[in-house]
């Protein structure tokens, strides 16, 4: 067996949504333990003021649209595995499951990116 048929993956949808879940599940963990870093700073006033002034540059920003494009994605593709385990019919509609699930994962990224940078957009960034 040549290396390059050994490999399981086949660059299917199935296996991007596999690769992509693990990957957003694991960013998703790592924002709650930054999180929860950063709430534990509470009692110190200066130190929590100071990373939330942080939290406001536009990078951070664009970061935490990066972020909600992973939460949304990370539940919503949660969401298509249950209906295929609990519907094994809907596996025929996989692949449109999975399109459909990104489209609107990227839909409401969108949304909530504007939300988050609109005070880049207007100007009100204090």
């Amino acid at each position: 067996m040549s290396p390059k048929s050994a490999t399981i993956y086949k660059g299917k949808t199935g296996q991007w949504a596999f690769v992509l879940h693990r990957i957003t599940g694991f960013l998703v963990f790592m924002f709650i333990l930054l999180h929860v870093v950063d709430i534990s700073t509470i009692n110190s006033p200066h130190i929590y003021d100071a990373i939330h002034r942080l939290y406001g540059n536009v990078f951070l920003r664009l970061f935490e649209v990066g972020l909600l494009f992973g939460l949304t994605y990370h539940a919503l593709n949660g969401l298509r595995v249950i209906m295929i385990d609990f519907f094994p019919g809907a596996i025929k509609n996989e692949k449109q499951l999975f399109y459909f699930m990104f489209s609107l994962s990227l839909l409401l990224t969108v949304i909530g990116g504007v939300v988050i940078l609109r005070p880049f957009f207007t100007g009100s960034t204090h």
